[in-house]
């Protein structure tokens, strides 16, 4: 699992010009650069015709501010800068994240220096203060804000200038620090609502002969252990009444998602399912069940809340269709689930749901979720399998809460 902040190589975080200026001296010219060198040739051509002092004038005060420019260079001391993120976990939707950006001069003065920081596709821009050599400044930036994911910030990139502004380079300085924008979630109730308990959390509805979870009472059938036979409710019915149980069950959820786009008839349905999924993963986590996340490529194992949201912040979408893959594979890795939720989209056939169910085997319990933006929501039973169709995350809390009982 990717930790919050990624830090680089000592060698990275040094500043280094984006390009080398000794060999391609033209891309450190700047727009106005390159109309003083045009200026300049131009001037030049023009005393050469005409014998005129003004346009040799005028020519050698281009080439003199160019060289200026140029020299302004090759002063001493590399400015460095770098950025702090003040949060490194932002849910989306919610204030934007703010950072540091603190840079240090070397031995030329910046003149009110560029600096911009990239945050993902996005970037964002000011303009510091004049800074004397050496001098160091400290401000503060909002980020843009960013859809769910994982998202770049940094490095730092800013220009160093001459007075006039004819050269520029371009520097790359600090870090490479990760932004999590987990995807948005609603506040379950206690996911085990429904279900018997066992001595770690939830259990399985299948009756059973011998365990912990008292079920009810039946008739005794010719081989059953006669140490489960209620004697005194036998005596009132006149009959003998053996106890039954529930399946006690190791406290383990696995929750699967849909990665598939075709599943999907909207994209929208596709970011509803990841807040489906990931609502469901914290409340088992919060009901201290061993929960196993998984979308694509992509899957956490944990009973911390970090886990699910950073692993829900890189689900993306896959054109191929790999869902009976990931989820023998899930299988393979989580053995005795208690309980299996499918979060998938309007499109998915169910009968690739059972076949995906199918690898964990008739013992866990199986759920089925599909976001579907365009129509109402609606619990269906057939057989052993509930499917709900959620059209908001804010109904998921109610029909959750329905399929359970």
């Amino acid at each position: 699992m990717s930790t919050p902040a990624r830090p680089v190589s000592a060698e990275r975080r040094r500043a280094r010009p984006s390009a080398s200026w000794l060999t391609a001296p033209w891309r450190i010219l700047t727009p106005l650069g390159r109309g003083v060198v045009a200026v300049g040739a131009f001037a030049a051509v023009l005393s050469e015709w005409f014998h005129w002092h003004e346009f040799t004038q005028l020519a050698v005060l281009s080439l003199g501010l160019l060289l200026l420019g140029l020299l302004w260079q090759l002063l001493p001391g590399t400015p460095t800068a770098e950025v702090t993120l003040r949060r490194h976990r932002v849910v989306e939707g919610s204030a934007s994240p703010s950072a540091l950006v603190d840079v240090q001069a070397g031995a030329a003065p910046m003149l009110f220096p560029k600096v911009v920081v990239p945050v993902g596709r996005h970037r964002v821009e000011l303009r510091l203060p004049f800074l004397g050599p050496f001098a160091r400044h400290t401000e503060e930036i909002t980020l843009p804000d960013v859809p769910r994911g994982v998202h770049i910030v940094g490095p730092v990139t800013y220009e160093k200038s001459d007075p006039v502004g004819l050269v520029a380079r371009r520097f790359r300085s600090g870090q490479v620090l990760e932004l999590f924008v987990s995807p948005r979630v609603t506040d379950l109730a206690v996911f085990a609502g429904g279900l018997t308990n066992d001595l770690e959390g939830a259990t399985s509805q299948r009756p059973s002969m011998s365990d912990l979870a008292f079920h009810a009472l039946r008739e005794y059938v010719p081989g059953d252990d006669l140490r489960h036979v209620h004697w005194r409710s036998s005596a009132k019915a006149g009959e003998l009444l053996v106890r039954q149980f529930h399946e006690t069950r190791r406290g383990h959820v696995t929750v699967l998602l849909d990665a598939t786009r075709d599943s999907y008839p909207r994209l929208r349905d596709f970011e509803l399912a990841v807040s489906v999924a990931t609502s469901i993963a914290l409340r088992a986590v919060r009901d201290d069940f061993d929960t196993y996340l998984r979308c694509g490529p992509h899957f956490a194992r944990s009973r911390h809340a970090a886990a699910m949201t950073d692993v829900a912040c890189r689900f993306v979408g896959d054109a191929v269709d790999s869902y009976q893959a990931h989820a023998s594979a899930a299988a393979e890795t989580i053995a005795g689930t208690g309980l299996v939720v499918q979060v998938t989209g309007a499109a998915r056939d169910l009968v690739q749901l059972d076949a995906a169910a199918q690898s964990f085997g008739r013992g866990a319990d199986w759920l089925v979720v599909r976001a579907d933006s365009e129509h109402d929501a609606t619990m269906r039973d057939s057989g052993t399998l509930r499917e709900l169709s959620v059209p908001d995350l804010a109904r998921l809390q109610e029909l959750l809460a329905r399929a359970r009982r």
